[in-house]
């Protein structure tokens, strides 16, 4: 029986490549989470980017606790099975009026996992409203397989680094936006094409992915990377094993953060991505 998720709801997903909305966390936590990442914004200068931008789970403890929050497993296991890692995650800001957009891009271009089973779960901290840019899907692309890839937009205001714009006629699939309230998720599978339009709104339009998958899963290339237990068993030993943060920034966890970071670097540029660090 699934812990969470009707059999609807898993069966949008296996058909459609989305979710949405879940109840992640309160909106009280949302709030709370929003005003711990505006502290950290403050301390770097005014932008979280770079490497503190990539797994960040590893580095501060409330965001690892943030990931593993009960609610959020549970429906992450009605959808891929009870062992779970955590491959990675990261921020996505957009100001008030800002110009930043997302192209139509696949998750699984630069994670290269067989099969490309991995999912991401994207938590609205302020609303994510069509005036402020909420994600869009293509319904059922998931089944298309990870895709080539057409010429990059590099543009500034491309938000990814890599300025991925997938090889597909994107007029063929009518989108879907996917507004959630904060506490909110919506759920997307790794090969379904997603982006996001420019934040209209007068608030910023502030979120957090995490992503998961299976200890099955394998990558195309010959570099390792590295991932987190966070429910079940490991029983496959195919990514170097992650350890969690006791606290915020302390020098092992650092440590430990920074090399992680490589590893999932090095995998994304041996799989083409060679603007990794664009906006550092």
């Amino acid at each position: 029986m699934p812990l969470s998720l009707s059999q609807d709801q898993i069966d949008l997903y296996n058909r459609d490549g989305y979710l949405f909305p879940i109840r992640a966390v309160s909106p009280e936590k949302a709030s709370e989470t929003r005003k711990r990442l505006e502290r950290i914004e403050a301390e770097m200068g005014g932008r979280f980017t770079g490497i503190y931008r990539s797994k960040f789970y590893l580095r501060y403890r409330w965001a690892y606790e943030l990931a593993t929050t009960p609610a959020i497993l549970d429906v992450v296991e009605d959808l891929i099975g009870p062992d779970i890692l955590l491959y990675h995650n990261t921020t996505w800001f957009k100001n008030g009026g800002d110009q930043g957009y997302v192209t139509w891009h696949q998750d699984i271009t630069y994670f290269g996992h067989e099969p490309p089973d991995v999912l991401s779960v994207w938590i609205a901290l302020t609303p994510a409203t069509e005036e402020s840019g909420c994600m869009q899907v293509l319904p059922g692309t998931r089944h298309e397989g990870p895709l080539p890839l057409t010429t990059p937009d590099l543009n500034d205001r491309n938000m990814l680094p890599s300025g991925q714009l997938v090889d597909f006629d994107i007029n063929s699939v009518e989108p879907v936006s996917m507004p959630l309230k904060p506490g909110e998720a919506s759920i997307h599978h790794a090969c379904t094409i997603h982006g996001s339009l420019p934040n209209m709104s007068d608030d910023r339009r502030m979120g957090i992915t995490f992503c998961y998958h299976a200890p099955g899963l394998k990558q195309r290339g010959e570099r390792r990377t590295s991932a987190l237990l966070v429910r079940g068993e490991d029983r496959f030993g195919r990514f170097d094993a992650e350890l969690p943060p006791e606290a915020d920034e302390t020098p092992a966890t650092i440590t430990r953060h920074e090399a992680a970071v490589a590893l999932y670097r090095g995998k994304e540029e041996e799989l083409g991505k060679k603007t990794v660090s664009r906006f550092d």
